[in-house]
C-alpha cells in the first residue's frame, strides 16, 4: 500500500472524509521516553484536498479519539504530540505562501 492510499483508507476510517490531491510532504523520525519506556515513531506527513469541500469529519473511532476539528496550521492548539511538536519547531509549512495563491 502506498503512503497515498494509506493516507486515504485511514481518513475513510477515522473521520469518514473523502480526499483526492494526495501528497506526500515529509517524515519525521522520533525517538522518546514515555513512563520509562522507550518508542520510536516514524510519521509521515501527506496533504489532500477534500473529495467534497461540504464534508464534516465524524469521530469513527470513539474509543481511540475524542473527537475532531479543523485548526490553522499557525495557531494549533496545545498540548502537540511530540511529532508534530517536532515538525512545527524546525519551520516546516504544509501551506507554503506561493501555493495559497
Amino acid at each position: 500500500e502506498s503512503f497515498e492510499e494509506c493516507a486515504a483508507r485511514e481518513l475513510m476510517e477515522e473521520t469518514g472524509l473523502a480526499i483526492e490531491n494526495i501528497e506526500f510532504l515529509t517524515a519525521t523520525n522520533n525517538v522518546f521516553s514515555d513512563a520509562g519506556k522507550p518508542v520510536h515513531l516514524v510519521v509521515v506527513f501527506m496533504r489532500a484536498v477534500l473529495a467534497d469541500p461540504d464534508q464534516l469529519p465524524q469521530n469513527l473511532e470513539p474509543d481511540k479519539c475524542y473527537g475532531w476539528d479543523w485548526y490553522n496550521w499557525n495557531n494549533l492548539p496545545e498540548p502537540l504530540i511530540q511529532p508534530i511538536e517536532s515538525v512545527v519547531r524546525t519551520g516546516f509549512d504544509p501551506f507554503p505562501a506561493h501555493e495559497k495563491q
